[in-house]
């Protein structure tokens, strides 16, 4: 239910909005066409830097074995039983080994990688052995760091004993699990059958293994989901307890997401079921001991994401809520994305043959990107805060880039004057947004969009047809 005194009439008027979860600014919409050579300049410009930070290296992963009908990530669906399945894996292991030796001989990859995240498609779709070598060519040819952070996502309904064994070898040291939701109507109309009994053997396995830490990544908002199913959702999560949650918010838009064309729309949640799902867990959640994180992310207080937001450095990027804000992001793989901080983003070809021809060819598969300007990093800056942190100073980003930030965001003061009035932002002195608790909170997009110049000064409040896809 929703609380009493929560301003529903307000929630109304700016819900629904289709607007952009700024996983990266500018989104990938406003991306062009880039290359190699492009990308190598780029990285050769912090090779002399002493101050250039560390490296955050994505692995992707596209294949799995059946789908998954809410997915908006970039897979490639290989049934195991045919013959031609085996081949087209090994294809795509060999060209992401080439790519490897490929990025790390660019000038400027000498330095320490502090993080390495698997992701996909499913990286379980992987034999553990395979799995194995791939992040010993990564050891070969990168320097990790000895207190890296090494992730990968799982599938609990292809995860072995045997494969957990592989990757205690591989040295992971956090697992991150893909549950969406535990309820069997639910989980039969998305086509992803795994009861909670599986989730829980699973965790413990890890646990058993010492692997590390366990993240859980959850779905509200689905068709068939309730009240009662999704609360029922957080209470199963609170007795597994992973380190983190990701709780994410589903976002039904079947003309830009092909699998979701099979999804009911008829029973999807109402607008407002939606906001008591979200309620009910950041009420559930932190009495559970979790601390709330950002946007849609929550932490155990001795989660490394917990003290990071602590201590300032923590980042939102494709991976979501991260540790070690300032790290360069180096993507491999089909279709993944690379940041160099303050300098810009690159994007691998989504087209698996295409990928392969590139790096076998011995070229770093690189189709678009972007180039920061200069009111790119200014807005990047205040639009983390606000994602982040849930707070802005918008004095301290004048100062870092020697603008007057009243003269600057005139406008965007205004609109949020506008939000100040209806209860989504407090501005306390000249130049601080505070975001408020639960409004600001829910409808953080709408805040987040005062910011970003790609869109109509007036998207926070106005429909659709501002709408940019959060797909990379």
């Amino acid at each position: 239910m929703i609380p009493q005194g929560f301003p529903l009439e307000v929630f109304r008027r700016y819900a629904g909005l289709a607007l952009p979860r700024h996983v990266s600014y500018p989104m990938p919409t406003a991306w062009s066409n880039l290359d190699e050579k492009d990308f190598r300049d780029h990285c050769a410009l912090h090779e002399k830097d002493p101050d250039s930070p560390g490296l955050s290296i994505y692995i992707h992963i596209p294949f799995c074995e059946s789908l998954c009908k809410f997915c908006a990530c970039s897979k490639t669906i290989l049934k195991k039983e045919l013959r031609e399945s085996a081949e087209k894996k090994q294809a795509y292991i060999e060209a992401l080994l080439r790519e490897i030796a490929l990025a790390a001989s660019a000038r400027g990859m000498n330095r320490p990688v502090r993080q390495v995240h698997w992701g996909g498609g499913s990286p379980s779709y992987l034999e553990g052995e395979e799995i194995i070598a791939i992040q010993a060519a990564l050891r070969e040819h990168f320097v990790l760091a000895d207190d890296a952070e090494v992730s990968i996502e799982i599938d609990p309904r292809h995860t072995t004993p045997h494969l957990l064994d592989c990757l205690k070898q591989a040295r992971f040291n956090r697992i991150s699990m893909g549950i969406q939701d535990f309820d069997a109507v639910v989980q039969s109309h998305v086509h992803r059958i795994q009861p909670f009994e599986m989730v829980r053997d699973v965790t413990e396995a890890i646990r058993e293994r010492g692997i590390g830490r366990v993240n859980y990544d959850l779905i509200y908002g689905m068709p068939y989901q309730t009240l009662e199913t999704v609360a029922d959702m957080v209470e199963k999560t609170l007795q597994l307890c992973p380190d983190r949650i990701a709780f994410y918010h589903y976002a039904q838009i079947p003309e830009k997401i092909a699998t979701q064309r099979g999804m009911d729309y008829k029973h999807l949640p109402s607008s407002e079921e939606k906001l008591a799902m979200f309620l009910n867990a950041l009420e559930k959640f932190p009495a559970g001991g979790y601390v709330f994180i950002g946007l849609d992310h929550f932490a155990l207080p001795d989660d490394q994401l917990a003290i990071s937001l602590d201590e300032g450095t923590i980042q939102r990027n494709f991976q979501g809520m991260t540790t070690q804000r300032g790290l360069d992001l180096i993507g491999l793989g089909a279709s993944s994305i690379s940041h160099l901080m303050g300098l810009g983003y690159w994007q691998s070809h989504k087209d698996i043959p295409v990928y392969q021809a590139s790096v076998m060819n011995g070229r770093m598969p690189i189709e678009r990107g972007l180039h920061f300007s200069e009111d790119d990093r200014i807005r990047q800056e205040a639009l983390s805060e606000i994602y982040c942190y849930g707070r802005a100073d918008l004095r301290q980003v004048g100062r870092r880039f020697g603008i007057d930030p009243m003269e600057y965001f005139a406008r965007e003061w205004e609109n949020l004057r506008e939000l100040e009035q209806d209860g989504l932002v407090e501005l306390p002195a000249e130049g601080i947004v505070q975001v408020t608790h639960p409004l600001g909170r829910v409808l953080l997009r709408n805040i987040g969009a005062v910011f970003d110049a790609y869109l109509d000064p007036d998207a926070f409040k106005m429909g659709d047809r501002y709408y940019y896809s959060v797909s990379a």
